[in-house]
């Protein structure tokens, strides 16, 4: 019974965790342009070191210094989502052409053997 209650508990927290996030990312635009969500993060990165150091004061934990990256985000912003979307694209022409060449190497090989 009681880890019936646990699992529960459990699922509830992460359904809670994951629905805010989905709630705040939709509320703040994010899905939008890219402008808004750069701006977004960059107010974010400013902020977040100041609540941090709020909650560790107030739970009386130390945390250590977030690392500093010299990397500009704006670059790198949607490189995944840009790899992602060219792969995608490309699959159907490269599955051809290998299937192309697999198709060939198959003939050479029965035909070797004839």
């Amino acid at each position: 019974m009681a880890s019936g209650v646990v699992k529960a508990v459990r699922f509830f927290t992460k359904f809670g965790i994951i629905g805010g996030t989905v709630y705040i990312i939709y509320d703040q635009d994010l899905f939008g342009n890219g402008e808004r969500s750069l701006e977004i993060l960059k107010t974010t990165a400013d902020e977040l070191p100041v609540a941090m150091d709020h909650w560790a004061k107030y739970f009386g934990v130390e945390l250590p210094e977030a690392p500093k990256l010299n990397v500009p985000v704006n670059e790198y912003w949607n490189t995944g989502v840009e790899a992602t979307a060219g792969f995608l694209s490309a699959a159907p022409t490269k599955c051809n052409e290998y299937t192309q060449k697999g198709w060939q190497y198959i003939k050479s090989l029965t035909n070797k053997t004839e």
